[in-house]
């Protein structure tokens, strides 16, 4: 084969291929202007005040679900819980709708073991909570405490969570959106979202008596039923030797914070006038030196 002929056979194929790139490109461009589908272009407008983060908190796979909800009128202006009041009301005017004003509210732990609560093993496994109670319940001596591996700081998009020298989670309630994403890893569900004026919670989840619960942990909760005898409102109840909250009646007063014997609840109040990251020990407990008195059984 001579050169001009091999250069002849590269120019045409060079030139095929060419034309057919343009010729596809064309027919992408026409198809794209005939199949193309139509959006509202107020979702690129409600997104834009959305913080796309994509954490789901609000029940969509993403901000973009999320915008193209709130347009489709399947979901309130106001759905994103991270999202500020400022942006709640652009969105609400790009819509043509008014939100009220919302409470913010935080993720709060329950759970005041951490260190206090020794282990039944040394676990040298993964550094994951979810991966760690699969072995035995975890390795702490209380199953149904923080583990304190820390997998709730590492999902937390916001940097709102940190481990304390107490071997728990701290919530810095300033970063916080209560995305709840720190909820969704706990393996023990140690977390709840509640709004910032609700100061007054119990800081354990076991269900053992109360004996079995002294014996490994001196902030546990015992069963003792003081604190649902002294609270005004029925609003703690204990059952299956845990006490309770129901948020929709406590009004934070207090009051069974300080006939708690073991300190197992907290009033947060203090730690947030300070701006302090909860929970801090010395800011959240206000141990009775009272004797704790007949457990439940």
């Amino acid at each position: 084969m001579s050169e001009a002929e091999f250069f002849r056979i590269v120019l045409v194929s060079v030139a095929t291929i060419a034309g057919l790139g343009a010729v596809f490109g064309l027919g992408l461009a026409i198809a794209s202007k005939i199949f193309a589908v139509k959006t509202d272009p107020r979702i690129d407008e409600v997104l834009e005040h959305l913080p796309g983060v994509n954490c789901g908190a609000c029940g969509y796979a993403g901000c973009s679900a999320a915008a193209e909800a709130i347009v489709k009128g399947e979901a309130a202006a106001d759905i994103c819980p991270v999202a500020t009041g400022i942006a709640h009301k652009h969105i609400a005017a790009i819509m043509g709708v008014e939100v009220g004003e919302k409470e913010r509210a935080v993720s709060v732990l329950l759970c005041g073991g951490g260190n206090k609560v020794g282990n039944k093993f040394e676990y040298s496994g993964v550094p994951d909570c979810n991966a760690a109670v699969l072995v035995q319940g975890g390795p702490k001596l209380c199953s149904y405490g923080c583990i304190g591996l820390g997998s709730c700081v590492e999902a937390c998009p916001f940097e709102a969570l940190r481990m304390g020298p107490d071997g728990l989670p701290e919530v810095i309630e300033e970063r916080c959106t209560g995305c709840g994403k720190c909820a969704e890893v706990c393996p023990n569900n140690l977390f709840v979202v509640q709004p910032v004026s609700k100061n007054v919670h119990v800081r354990c989840k076991s269900l053992d008596k109360g004996g079995a619960v002294r014996k490994i942990c001196d902030s546990g909760c015992i069963g003792c039923k003081k604190c649902e005898k002294e609270c005004p409102v029925g609003a703690i109840t204990v059952e299956d030797f845990l006490a309770t909250i129901d948020y929709n009646k406590c009004i934070s007063c207090g009051k069974c914070v300080k006939v708690c014997p073991q300190g197992t609840i907290a009033d947060l109040r203090k730690a947030r006038k300070a701006g302090a990251a909860v929970p801090s020990a010395e800011a959240v407990t206000a141990k009775n030196a009272q004797p704790v008195g007949e457990v439940s059984t």
